[in-house]
């Protein structure tokens, strides 16, 4: 509903909008992999947020420091939220938000943090063999 407002206040087509989605996203049955994942995350939520509302701060005049803030999300409830988890669930929750939101196009952003070069190329390698083709598959059923 608020993306037709959105389009109509601009006098435009809602089929002729363009959705772009960008989701922070990992896949690994390794728990602590993923706390560490959300830990990054929830540190560059806290840093962008600072930035936004103008006031991050810093004692060295170069290093933002991480401030926790009331609109900080528990871990469990990042996980519900995000496509985070197991392969199966980040497949499953990337078709419900694709399913609900119908985007144009999807970002994802898996290197959070400091995760080292082994890591990230396993990454890589799932979303390239098995959660993208699970995707694409579920899609095009969907769509026949």
């Amino acid at each position: 509903e608020s993306v037709e407002r959105a389009a109509a206040s601009e006098e435009k087509n809602v089929t002729d909008v363009k959705i772009s989605l960008l989701r922070c996203c990992y896949a690994s049955h390794d728990e602590l992999e993923i706390n560490s994942y959300l830990d990054n995350a929830r540190f560059q939520r806290r840093l962008s947020e600072a930035l936004h509302q103008r006031r991050q701060q810093s004692h060295d005049g170069y290093l933002l420091q991480e401030t926790p803030t009331q609109q900080d999300l528990s871990f469990d409830t990042m996980r519900k939220n995000l496509p985070i988890g197991s392969v199966n669930r980040v497949i499953d929750r990337l078709l419900e938000e694709i399913d609900i939101l119908k985007p144009d196009q999807i970002a994802v952003q898996t290197q959070l943090g400091d995760f080292d070069q082994k890591t990230m190329l396993r990454q890589i390698e799932l979303w390239g063999d098995k959660i993208i083709p699970a995707v694409n598959k579920a899609l095009c059923h969907a769509g026949s």
